[in-house]
This record gives C-alpha cells, sequence and structure tokens, in this order.
C-alpha cells in the first residue's frame, strides 16, 4: 500500500489517502489553488487492478452530483453508493455540492479510463464521505486523479472537469455541425414501431412548416413486426413493405428542406435476423429473454458486419447521420472469453468500431451527425457523437428538465438534445408549454403530430421553436447556472453575450443582474419575485404561454418586486 496526502486550500483539512494495488501514485505541483492532481501508474505486469481510498468532510453537503442518477438527488451510504464506469456508460466524476450550491469537493479521473468503479458515499462510521476509485481498465500506462476543493459553483466545477477532458482528448474530439443545435422531428412517440415511408415524408413536411432542420427516423423502418421488441434485429435493411425504395424516400425528403437521421442499435442481434447464424457464436449473451443476443465486439468479423450496417444507409441511401442506440448493452459486468478476438477488453472493442464507424461515415459526409442517448455520457464518446440526447421520459416535462441539464452540465461544447417532446392532445396551452419549457437550454426534439394540432396548440409550439431560436446565444452557448441539483434544479440561469435567460421553476424568487434579463414562468403559480431591479428606469413586458403580449410597462422597482407572469409565459426586464 502507498500513501498520499490530501490538503485543502487553508490547510485546515489534511487528510491521508491510500493506494492499494500493483502502481505508484506522484502529486503534480499544484498548477492553481485547490485542485489537487495526482498520476497513477500501475503496474501493468503485476496485473490487477487499483484502488485508491480516502476520506473528506462535507457536513454540509446536500447531495452528490453524478452521472446516471435519475431521480435520486440523496447523499449515498459509502456501501450504497458503488457505480460502474465504462466507456459506453457514465463517467469518471463526482461533486458534493451544498445547499448554496457549491462544490465541497469534486473528483474525477482521466478521459483515457475506460472502466472503473466509482464509489462516494457517507461512511457510518466516521460521518464523513469515504471515496474509493477502482480502475479496472485504461488506455495507455497511466491515468490522472483530479480533486477539486475550491467550494465554487458546482456548475463551474464541473465545467473545469470537462475543459480538462478536452484538453486531454484534443483535436479528436468530433466537430459538432450546426444542424446538430436545431430542432428536430422524430418519429418514436408519434410513430412507434408503424413507422413508414409515407409516415416520415408528412412528418418531414410538417416540421418544415414548423423550422424543424431534421427528422429522426427511429425504430421500426428495419422490421414489420411492431411489438416493441428486437429478435428481428441485425441485418439492418428496411422493409419492403414500409419503405420500399429507401434512397428515392430520402430524396424526398431532403427535397423538403429536412435532413435525415436514422436509429439504429448495433450491439442487438435477433434470433430471426438473416445474420444470427453467422454471428449467434460472436455474441456477450442474451439481453431480452433468449430472442435477442448483445454481439461482441472484440471479434474482427462483428466489427466488420456493424461497419457495413452503419456505412450503407450514408453510403447508398443517403441519408445524413445515425441515431447509435444501446451502446451501453457493451457494458456487462461479466464476459465470456473471446477465442479469436483482436481485443483486450470490450471497451477496445466498441472504439475500434466506433472509430471505424466515423471515419468511413465523415469520408462520406464530413458533417455527418450521430446521436448518443444518456447514459452514454463518458468522455470518450466525444470522439465520435455529435449531439447528445436526454434519456426517455415520456410527457414529463420535469424530468427532461433534470436530464438535460445534466446531460449539458458534463457535455462540454457538445449540443445536447431534449428527450422527445409529446403531450395529449387535449393539453392546455400551458402545459404544451411547459414542456417546452422543461427543454429550455436544449436543443428540442418533438414527436407530435404536427400538422394535426389544435389551433392553441399550434400557436404555443411555433411560438416556443421561435423562442428557442431566438434566444439560442444565451440558452445554448451561454454560461449555464442551474440552482440546487438536490431539488432536481428549482431554477436555471444561462448567461449569454446580451442577454440572461432565467427559467423559474419550483423557486420564484429571481436575482436579476444583467441589464436585459428574460424571466420563464415554469412553474405552477404566476406571481414572481424581482430582486436587483431596484432603483432602476426599467422597461417590463410579459407576454403568455403563446406569446402573445398581455402587460408592458416602464417603471421603477421596489427592492422586492412582485410581478404578474401567465404560467407558460414570459416577461423581459430591461434597462439602460
Amino acid at each position: 500500500m502507498t500513501t498520499f496526502e490530501i490538503r485543502s486550500p487553508d490547510a485546515r483539512t489534511v487528510r491521508t489517502g491510500s493506494l492499494t494495488g500493483p502502481g505508484t501514485i506522484t502529486p503534480r505541483p499544484a498548477a492553481e489553488p485547490g485542485v489537487l492532481r495526482y498520476d497513477v501508474t500501475p503496474d501493468v505486469a503485476a496485473g490487477g487492478p487499483v484502488t485508491l481510498r480516502w476520506t473528506w468532510p462535507a457536513d454540509d453537503a446536500v447531495t452528490l452530483w453524478r452521472p446516471m442518477q435519475d431521480s435520486r438527488r440523496n447523499l449515498p451510504t459509502d456501501w450504497g453508493s458503488h457505480r460502474e464506469v465504462r466507456s459506453v456508460r457514465s463517467a469518471p466524476v463526482a461533486s458534493l455540492v451544498n445547499g448554496q450550491d457549491r462544490a465541497i469537493a469534486t473528483v474525477s479521473l482521466s478521459s483515457n479510463v475506460h472502466g472503473c468503479d466509482f464509489a462516494v458515499g457517507v461512511s457510518e462510521e466516521t460521518a464523513e464521505q469515504l471515496i474509493e476509485l477502482t480502475v479496472t481498465d485504461l488506455e495507455g500506462e497511466g491515468f490522472a486523479l483530479r480533486i477539486d476543493l475550491r467550494a465554487q459553483h458546482f456548475a463551474e466545477a464541473l465545467r473545469a472537469v470537462t475543459t480538462e477532458w478536452a484538453a486531454e482528448l484534443g483535436d479528436r474530439i468530433a466537430d459538432v455541425p450546426p444542424v446538430a443545435r436545431q430542432a428536430m422531428y422524430s418519429t418514436w412517440y408519434s410513430d412507434h414501431q408503424h413507422v413508414s415511408a409515407e409516415s416520415v415524408e408528412r412528418h418531414a413536411r410538417a416540421g418544415s412548416a414548423y423550422g424543424t432542420q431534421a427528422v429522426i427516423v427511429d425504430d421500426g423502418w428495419q422490421t414489420d413486426d411492431t411489438r416493441r421488441g428486437y429478435a428481428y434485429c441485425g441485418d439492418w435493411e428496411p422493409t419492403s413493405h414500409k419503405f420500399p425504395d429507401m434512397a428515392e424516400h430520402v430524396r424526398r425528403v431532403h427535397a423538403l428542406g429536412q435532413q435525415y437521421v436514422l436509429w439504429i442499435a448495433p450491439p442487438l442481434i435477433g434470433v430471426h435476423s438473416k445474420a444470427w447464424d453467422k454471428l449467434k457464436d460472436r455474441t456477450l449473451g442474451f439481453a431480452d429473454g433468449e430472442v435477442t443476443a448483445v454481439l461482441d465486439p472484440r471479434y474482427p468479423e462483428v466489427r466488420e458486419h456493424l461497419l457495413e450496417c452503419c456505412v450503407r444507409p450514408v453510403r447508398d441511401w443517403g441519408i445524413d447521420g445515425l441515431k447509435i442506440d444501446f451502446i451501453d448493452s457493451w457494458a456487462r459486468s461479466s464476459v465470456p472469453p473471446a477465442p479469436g478476438g483482436d481485443c483486450s477488453s470490450v471497451d477496445e472493442g466498441v472504439e475500434r468500431f466506433l472509430q471505424a464507424v466515423t471515419d468511413e461515415l465523415r469520408k462520406l459526409r464530413p458533417d455527418v451527425l450521430i446521436e448518443f442517448r444518456q447514459d452514454y455520457v463518458h468522455p470518450r464518446l466525444w470522439q465520435f457523437g455529435t449531439f447528445l440526447r436526454a434519456g426517455d421520459c415520456a410527457l414529463d416535462a420535469v424530468e427532461n428538465r433534470v436530464r438535460t441539464i445534466d446531460c449539458r452540465l458534463l457535455a462540454g461544447d457538445r449540443a445536447v438534445h431534449s428527450d422527445m417532446l409529446m403531450w395529449h392532445s387535449s393539453a392546455s396551452a400551458e402545459n404544451v408549454a411547459q414542456h417546452f419549457i422543461g427543454a429550455l437550454f436544449s436543443t428540442p426534439q418533438v414527436s407530435m403530430e404536427l400538422d394535426t394540432l389544435p389551433p392553441e396548440h399550434e400557436q404555443v409550439v411555433r411560438y416556443w421553436l421561435g423562442f428557442l431560436r431566438d434566444h439560442a446565444d444565451a440558452l445554448l452557448h451561454g454560461v449555464l447556472m442551474p440552482s440546487r441539483p438536490d431539488a432536481r434544479y428549482t431554477q436555471v440561469r444561462a448567461v449569454g453575450a446580451t442577454e440572461t435567460v432565467v427559467a423559474v421553476y419550483t423557486n420564484p424568487v429571481v436575482r436579476v443582474q444583467e441589464s436585459c434579463t428574460v424571466v420563464v414562468n415554469g412553474g405552477a403559480e404566476r406571481r414572481l419575485y424581482v430582486e436587483g431591479a431596484c432603483d432602476r428606469l426599467v422597461d417590463l413586458v410579459v407576454s403568455d404561454c403563446s406569446g402573445r403580449e398581455v402587460h408592458r410597462e416602464t417603471t421603477t422597482p421596489p427592492e422586492v418586486w412582485t410581478i404578474d407572469v401567465p404560467v407558460g409565459g414570459s416577461a423581459r426586464i430591461v434597462w439602460d
């Protein structure tokens, strides 16, 4: 066992950590106060994982921010905090956050760590946080441990981590085409597996009228079976019944002004596919009863098959990108031996496959679109994906808010999309607006029959798609500052070059600091309380959920200014 020292910036807190397993740990000279870095070099010849372990006081912590947390915003116990990180699932980072949104400690590992057990949890014996990180798979000879103790806003702490990951990856990071930040139509909730060339062209035509820039054709194009299963996956050829001439169909969609993104799930192979007999002995095991298995990417013949399946749609049918799904199926806790395989781990095989796919696709189309889905948030995937979609949360505007913000905090400069927006045909106009407000700080995907919307829904959708375009500088490119991750983000602020947008969810008190602030009411009450605008001559314009102006005034507000903003509406506050 080797020991190392962790010291707070004021030197009041000092803890001794340990490295167990074959390897060495060396502290780096401090480059910035409050950020500790250590180089860890496992002894590859000796084999086996290495574990870093220490405790740290965090008395005022209210939550542990981590990838893959969903609705759980708690402080886990040490025995319940273990999280398996793989290059296709989660990411090696966590941040202890207090009630003032300050990160008490943010712990991360370098981007070359393919696999690790990442545990941060309360020690019942010491009432401190026990941090235990076990690295099992990495690229190269060593990795870096980073501990940020600067007590800054947790979003700033996470941005510092993603900045460091970006520096490590350098020019390997995929460029993000501008269309990846434009609203798109998805066929999933509107069509599910009943999708067809006719329905896609109908959606593309309607989407163009609303300003969407691409249509994402989801599961169903490759099978006539509509029972929501995957027993027929593996060949990735269009069904002639639904898509009789795929290339001509894609040309028609392009003529409607839409780019074309096609869903594919490379890990999955069904027992009813033509490829099953050839590849059934090259799998990691079954994933869906005994009808769908997960292909083993350690075998070159598997990667060659999947490469052809992914390249064919761009090369032969003219599509513009792929929605590559279910890659977290490759993150299995145990895998069989791979005699004849040429990779030391599944993660290595996955990266070889994804690298081959993106290399070939970018030769055909340099601005190819590649969608990944939460929880494929590891920085290794920045090399391949161009946008990241929030995990499935149908009809749940609150969860869409949480998931898109979680994704934004860990995406670096990658584009982040909402889960597909849907609502009931009888929903109120305010309810429709709330779905867009839940996705406000992301690029929206819409999955409704747009050409049959009632007039009040149509007006709301047009307004909010326009709002998202008009305020994209702040919403998508500004400095994102969410509040209270323990309460699923009660308020979110995005500071752009010329304006700030604040979305109010469950905290109605808004502090305005910039001379142009747009406040969006994503809560359930009309009354909002504004601080910071007193003793100024202020212009206020209030709009309802469909963009209709309902109030305008110029006033000198009191210290706490009460304004009436319709639910789903907005208020623009400006002073000279």
